[in-house]
């Protein structure tokens, strides 16, 4: 699976149950859109304030109702739960399967590789997710090498943006070629892709799908100076999404595309009023 993949919202309704209708309207949404892969129930997706019985329901959801590839987020800071989510998403046939680091527990690198490798003895395909800044720990490119010698390891999520990280992922690449690179920040996701990336885990594209799939599409064809150019014209508007945490300001957007109500569940909170207008309007400009 590579290009644009979205980590897609979770739609909720004023309650905090999950909005399958509006979910509906989403899956449709990114198929219109040719967003290359869905990324179910991570960071965007609210995965935190989702009990595995709900995360359960949006994937089979996703797998009855989508034609799209879907990796399912199945991250938590307790390995033995890890495991379990795992199990749930292939039970509603989702092999693909993307792990945060494990957080707030602060493992080592010993821990961290120990953690995975027993993700790795089930029958799924792991994607490493490496978010430091959310996670409090950082999956040192020496860990991800020995990580990628399992086979069902296939690939990692990077949040890091510094050329030096991009550089020691793309040597690991070099020593097994079907290993996938994926960013995970949009703002350099361009440069990211010319260390032989397989593509973005993208916020922005909830709302600008075809805009990420396009500067994809540039990246796979070697325009990446074009690429570049035409991503200037997003990177203020990347900022504007994190303006408040994440997904709050796609949130509201979304909502001012009538495709879902801009409801989250504490302690995130709908977009603040004073950060409404600035965002709308450069949206509607791009």
């Amino acid at each position: 699976m590579k290009g644009s993949l979205v980590a897609i919202v979770s739609p909720m309704m004023a309650n905090g149950d999950i909005d399958f209708n509006s979910f509906k309207k989403l899956l449709s949404f990114h198929e219109d859109a040719n967003t290359n892969g869905i990324v179910l129930a991570g960071t965007t997706g609210e995965s935190a304030t989702l009990t595995k019985y709900e995360r359960g329901e949006v994937f089979s959801f996703a797998k009855a109702e989508s034609k799209l590839p879907l990796i399912a987020g199945v991250g938590s800071s307790s390995t033995n739960d890890a495991i379990e989510l795992i199990e749930i998403a292939q039970k509603n046939g989702i092999d693909n399967c993307m792990a945060v680091t494990p957080y707030y527990n602060k493992p080592s690198q010993k821990g961290l590789f120990l953690h995975f490798q027993e993700l790795s003895k089930t029958s799924a395909n792991i994607i490493l997710y490496n978010v430091p800044g959310r996670t409090g720990v950082d999956l040192y490119p020496s860990t991800t090498k020995q990580l990628s010698e399992i086979s069902n390891i296939t690939g990692i999520k990077e949040a890091v943006d510094t050329s030096e990280r991009f550089e020691e992922l793309k040597k690991i690449k070099s020593e097994r070629n079907d290993f996938l690179l994926y960013s995970g920040d949009d703002p350099t996701f361009i440069e990211f892709m010319r260390y032989n990336g397989d593509g973005v885990i993208s916020v922005a594209a909830n709302v600008i799908p075809k805009q990420i799939r396009e500067l994809s599409d540039l990246c796979f064809q070697g325009c990446f100076d074009e690429a570049e150019q035409l991503n200037k014209n997003y990177l203020d508007f990347f900022k504007l999404l994190f303006t408040e945490a994440s997904p709050s300001p796609c949130k509201y957007l979304l909502e001012k595309m009538s495709l879902l109500e801009n409801n989250l569940r504490l302690p995130l909170h709908p977009l603040s009023e004073e950060y409404r207008e600035k965002i709308y309007e450069t949206f509607k400009n791009i």
